[in-house]
């Protein structure tokens, strides 16, 4: 008996199981299981059918069995497209086998796309810097790469901006919620003698107005060019204390240098024999970047030179250039191929003084008026003159008979071939300047119109005008590592001009490989180019070329018939080549030149660059 009921309860349990099992596990053998006969999308309105199954072509297959965990693979694919909101798979019973149905309801669209507070630029700009557009689906991973790209964009037109906000409403309005970045203020750090209005003089920035890279630029630029004061200016961005989401607080850090110099220094030359040099100089007189500067010279020659400069002289601005001088220098006399001379050289001394005032027009642009008064000493030098040629002209003897009366030897005078006189003179001067760092600029341009005009009403010995253009180009190179600067400069002149006032080439700062002064004359004509490669943050290896010529005029002296021509008549190119080494000292940038010209080959030394 108990067996028999043993074999009852094993078999009630396996059917049991089995039914169980059915229910749970649905058909057990590919024959129970049914085959897709068909598979279609509904719910969709915007989003293509063809997409939707596309996405599951690998996964539910005409023919092949379907099961759940296809369904669900299937169901998340369409899910992972980001096009819904909700996604469902079904089926249903067509015949033995089935239809599977994707059901979708698709996410919300853009019908409108706002912005507020943005003031830069304008909603059609915004428009065209992000990827949604109306019609697009609200997607959340979308808009936050809209975000990121409206930032940048700021950001890429040197502007700060946060998108506090995105809200989107019921209606389909997308609406971008902007926060542009104002400057709360502007503060200063790193003054120790330098008062700080000096410096606020030169920003332009004002404390409420959105914040700007290239505004903060250009007064971090103006700071450093203008005053000229400082080692190093850059700035920092900070949080707003008031509104940390909306404003910023620019840090002008500055680098003071020292500005003091006081130098003694010997020098030996064939012109001036031994000199003792003593400079005293402060290119921050009581921390207001005033300048003030006392040469002495002692020895071989006597001379001092006392400079002034002040650059806030009213509240627009206005500068005084204020110059004291009684300099002695000695001098060459080169050129006059019809002079013969005894001895060469001569001393030159000039005594008087200059007065300019300038204002700036604007941040690039200053226009300036100018008074000079100085008396230049006569310098006599021995000139040899063949009475038998024609008055006017001094020449070595030649040959001819000499006219009645007279000598065919030749009369040697003490003429004073170079003659001085009293100078006054009214220069109106116009400059625009560019240059991203004028001490030592990489690219940017110079230019430079003046109109000088002596004597007349204003008094003095000689009546002239004299006219000076100077334009100055530079290029970097290599990343501004290395520089092509060029400059171009021409000037004339009209009425008497003294030969000591006349336009001349030849020396370390105009056409190197010659003499100093080499060539004079009423007008000029000169072209440099260098190449300046930088070996190092001190030290710049230049190769330069040169050309050009002073020319055309003849210079009166006090004695009749001893005039002095200049060598060329007309413009004659003269060129000198070379190299040269600038390097960065306490002292300053020394320059070194070594230039060869038609003449041999000369050494120049002197302090920055040529041009």
């Amino acid at each position: 008996m108990w067996l028999v009921r043993s074999r009852r309860t094993v078999v009630l349990s396996i059917l049991a199981l089995a039914a169980v099992s059915a229910v749970l596990l649905g058909p057990v053998s590919a024959q129970q299981q049914p085959l897709i006969a068909e598979i279609a999308a509904e719910g969709n309105q915007y989003i293509s059918a063809d997409v939707i199954l596309d996405e599951v072509k690998d996964i539910l297959k005409i023919g092949e069995p379907y099961t759940e965990q296809k369904a669900e693979a299937a169901r998340k694919a369409v899910a992972d497209l980001g096009y819904f909101d909700t996604v469902a798979v079904s089926y249903e019973q067509v015949g033995e086998d089935v239809k599977v149905t994707i059901s979708v309801v698709e996410r919300q669209r853009i019908e409108q796309i706002i912005f507020a507070g943005n003031t830069v630029f304008t909603d059609a700009q915004l428009k065209e810097t992000i990827f949604s557009k109306v019609g697009h689906i609200i997607a959340s991973q979308a808009i936050r790469r809209d975000v990121q790209r409206i930032e940048d964009y700021y950001d890429r037109e040197g502007y700060i901006a946060q998108v506090a906000d995105v809200r989107v409403d019921e209606f389909g309005g997308l609406t971008f919620i902007i926060n542009e970045a104002y400057i709360e203020h502007i503060a200063i750090e790193g003054l120790e003698k330098t008062e700080e209005w000096v410096v606020r003089r030169q920003i332009r920035t004002q404390a409420g107005e959105l914040f700007q890279q290239e505004e903060i630029t250009e007064d971090i630029k103006r700071i450093f060019n203008k005053l000229g004061i400082f080692q190093d200016v850059k700035f920092d961005l900070r949080p707003g204390q008031e509104e940390p989401a909306k404003a910023v607080i620019p840090v002008i850090q500055i680098e003071e240098k020292p500005t003091g110099m006081v130098s003694l220094a010997g020098a030996y030359s064939e012109l001036d024999d031994f000199v003792a040099m003593v400079s005293v100089a402060e290119n921050n007189l009581r921390g207001r970047a005033e300048r003030v500067s006392i040469d002495l010279e002692l020895g071989g020659r006597t001379s001092f030179d006392f400079k002034f400069y002040e650059p806030y002289l009213d509240s627009h601005d206005t500068a005084l250039d204020l110059s004291l001088f009684d300099t002695e220098r000695q001098r060459r006399f080169v050129g006059g191929a019809a002079v013969s001379l005894a001895e060469d050289e001569f001393e030159e001394r000039r005594t008087g003084a200059t007065v300019t005032l300038s204002r700036p027009m604007t941040d690039t642009e200053r226009v300036s008026i100018g008074l000079r008064s100085e008396q230049v000493s006569s310098s006599f030098l021995q000139g040899t003159r063949n009475l038998g040629d024609s008055i006017g002209i001094l020449a070595i003897p030649g040959p001819g008979p000499p006219p009645p009366g007279d000598t065919n030897d030749p009369l040697v005078v003490a003429a004073p071939l170079h003659p001085g006189g009293r100078v006054n003179s009214f220069t109106l001067g116009w400059q625009r300047d560019n240059r991203d760092i004028i001490a030592n600029p990489t690219s940017g341009s110079y230019q430079s119109l003046s109109v000088e005009m002596a004597g007349g009403m204003l008094g003095g010995e000689s009546t002239y005008q004299r006219y000076r253009f100077d334009r100055r180009r530079y290029f970097g190179v290599r990343g501004d590592k290395d520089v092509l600067a060029l400059r171009l400069l021409l000037g004339t002149s009209t009425g008497n001009i003294p030969l000591f006032d006349s336009f001349t080439v030849g020396g370390a700062r105009s056409l190197r490989g010659y003499q100093q002064d080499r060539y004079r004359g009423e007008s000029i004509a000169l072209l440099n180019a260098e190449y300046r490669y930088g070996l190092s943050k001190s030290l710049t290896v230049v190769g330069f070329v040169d050309a050009g010529d002073a020319f055309g005029g003849v210079f009166r002296t006090e004695v009749p018939g001893f005039d002095i021509g200049a060598d060329d008549e007309d413009l004659s190119i003269h060129v000198g080549v070379g190299f040269g080494i600038r390097a960065d000292t306490p002292l300053g940038p020394l320059r070194l030149d070594f230039g060869f010209g038609e003449e041999g080959s000369q050494t120049h030394f002197g302090f920055g660059h040529t041009f």
